[in-house]
């Protein structure tokens, strides 16, 4: 079974529910998760264009729409550490770790960090693409890095064992929580820059980095994270960021953060038109992890390499972080 460590389904929830719709992960999600062996996974709150305006207002949004859905779906659970993660699994319920995509909704109140653990929230980054008042994302000044907030942010997240994700974060921001957080450090929707040189990606020292506080890095099927080449942009290309992270810094490390969001794009709600759903050849969508789990055992990765990258290194990251 596989654990997806970076989904955006809350986002879907939140759109579907606006305009009137229930229980939108058993209707339009469950299935396809089922058939992609997808047993759980961690469903991120994102503020997303164009409601990033007025971010307060959207992160609202979704805490309402995700309670409510929660309230009535009988099939999945929001799980706050590894014991309800058994007892999910025991109970053949589908897991969700409740993670936030960039803390740009609290503003400069970095104490709504509380509410946000109260409500279940166990996994942030303090960016998405923007700069905010707490640290700055691949979009914002180069020059810029972690704010004082920031670091009270993050001493906030530690204290209540929140685990720290540096995707989306640009490289002055990455080092500045390298040097801050003394808990094992999340990359859960990166790919290798060496391969694809993208600033979403990671370079080799930041691979060591994570490695070096005992973290994890996620793979993400959005095509140009694979490669800029369109050609190239499919499973096998995808596995071979796979092998470099398992080489560089071993395969203890590595998981999956595929960043599905077709479903997204087709409510033109992600700047991209149905057509134009940038997905990676052979991963269009969540039921197709499969096909790259059985293309990575061709690759050469073990069974027992499989199941860490599936699922045990997740579960072994939240058990150490969160608990």
């Amino acid at each position: 079974m596989i654990f997806d460590g970076h989904s955006d389904i809350f986002t879907d929830v939140t759109i579907k529910r606006l305009l009137g719709e229930t229980q939108v992960i058993k209707n339009r999600h469950l299935q396809r998760l089922r058939r992609g062996q997808i047993e759980g996974g961690c469903f991120v709150l994102w503020i997303d264009p164009p409601y990033d305006v007025n971010p307060a207002v959207r992160l609202d949004a979704l805490l309402r729409a995700v309670k409510d859905e929660m309230a009535e779906c009988e099939e999945a659970v929001i799980v706050r550490n590894i014991a309800e993660i058994q007892a999910a699994k025991a109970a053949d319920k589908f897991y969700i770790l409740t993670g936030m995509e960039g803390l740009s909704g609290i503003g400069e109140d970095v104490d709504r960090l509380y509410e946000l653990y109260d409500f279940g929230v166990r996994h942030a980054m303090l960016t998405w693409n923007e700069q905010n008042a707490l640290a700055t994302g691949v979009q914002g000044d180069f020059s810029r890095g972690l704010t004082s907030l920031g670091r009270k942010a993050l001493e906030i997240m530690q204290q209540k064992k929140m685990i720290v994700d540096v995707s989306h974060l640009n490289d002055r921001s990455f080092w500045d929580v390298i040097d801050t957080v003394r808990t094992p450090i999340l990359a859960s929707h990166s790919n290798v820059r060496t391969l694809a040189n993208v600033s979403r990606n990671l370079a080799d020292d930041q691979l060591l980095a994570i490695r070096d506080t005992n973290g994890l890095i996620g793979l993400n099927s959005f095509n140009i994270f694979v490669s800029p080449n369109t050609n190239e942009q499919d499973v096998d290309h995808l596995i071979k960021h796979a092998s470099y992270i398992a080489d560089k810094i071993g395969v203890e490390h590595l998981g999956f953060g595929f960043d599905f969001f077709e479903f997204l794009s087709s409510d033109s709600v992600s700047g991209f038109s149905p057509q134009e759903v940038p997905y990676t050849v052979g991963l269009e969508d969540c039921s197709k992890v499969p096909n790259m789990v059985t293309k990575m055992k061709a690759a050469g990765f073990t069974d027992k390499e499989l199941e860490m990258i599936a699922y045990g290194n997740w579960h072994n990251l939240i058990r150490k972080v969160v608990g």
